[in-house]
């Protein structure tokens, strides 16, 4: 049995990777320990989160001081983001649990999967699964698929964004899910990654008021890496209320009794952070390339 405990990841590096704790990852999180109602809510970070955001989520959670590891297995981990891979694979497989990235929005409760021994969700595009996303696990204390992941790490080689950044984290599991199907249940990719990181299903979330069919979701991912410097950077409580998208309906009620301009970044602090912006956006073209190496984009 998959036990109800929460696990985040998050604060690998002082930056935070230019996207400090907001109000999205208030409202995910809230999303999901309103909805999950775990036992426990751990959050792990080598360097922890501050600002009126944060002031609000820290009373759901219990923060662990980690350090981030730099190698496995022998293999230098130079990218953060890989960091934090292999930390969800070694709580999960001391702890159990359910690890959300912070930009997963969790829509309805995940009871009737605590019954299986690893839960995973398949990432597509263009109708092709790619992989299985580590951005949302479900696994029993030492669940064989999560040993046997972890132990190919063995192989890890990515130096950050390059063509094996998701190679561990998304296409390694789902060709070990070839070879040991009884030891993981895959549910499609509505269940946690639809729409997809397109850049038409992320406008289909964040631009359009056309309802996005749920029935089949358990959580939402919402592809924070390329929607950050366009939806999510300077967000407030009065632009959700007042923009009529799937992604403002959704967040609503997790922000419903803060005032418009809760956390709104002062005038110079947004002057201070275009320049930033326009850097993110060219590692978010990068990062792009890296997920579909033999595409054009």
């Amino acid at each position: 049995m998959i036990p109800r405990v929460l696990h985040y990841c998050f604060g690998m590096s002082s930056d935070f990777g230019g996207k400090p704790w907001s109000l999205v990852h208030h409202a995910c999180l809230r999303s999901a320990v309103e909805r999950l109602r775990p036992t426990h809510t751990f959050f792990y970070c080598e360097y922890e989160p501050t600002g009126p955001w944060w002031q609000l989520t820290r009373p759901m959670v219990t923060v662990e001081k980690i350090k981030a590891p730099l190698e496995i297995f022998g293999n230098p981990i130079p990218h953060v983001a890989h960091r934090a891979d292999v930390v969800r694979l070694e709580k999960l497989l001391s702890v159990g649990g359910i690890y959300l990235d912070a930009d997963v929005f969790v829509h309805r409760p995940f009871d009737d999967l605590f019954g299986h021994v690893t839960v995973l969700g398949q990432e597509c595009v263009d109708g092709e699964v790619i992989g299985l996303c580590n951005a949302v696990i479900l696994a029993e204390p030492q669940a064989p698929f999560l040993r046997r992941w972890h132990s190919e790490y063995r192989s890890f080689c990515s130096k950050g964004h390059d063509s094996h950044w998701d190679e561990h984290s998304v296409r390694l599991p789902y060709r070990l899910s070839k070879r040991f199907p009884d030891d993981v249940k895959i549910l499609p990719h509505s269940a946690f990654f639809s729409p997809t990181f397109e850049a038409a299903d992320i406008a289909e979330i964040f631009d359009s008021a056309k309802p996005i069919d749920l029935s089949g979701a358990y959580a939402t991912h919402l592809w924070e890496s390329l929607a950050w410097p366009q939806y999510l950077e300077h967000l407030t409580p009065r632009r959700v209320r007042r923009v009529e998208t799937n992604f403002h309906r959704w967040v609503r009620p997790m922000i419903q009794n803060l005032p418009d301009d809760y956390g709104a970044p002062t005038f110079m602090a947004r002057v201070g952070l275009r320049a930033r912006r326009l850097r993110r956006r060219v590692r978010s073209v990068i990062y792009m390339r890296a997920l579909r190496p033999n595409r054009l984009i």
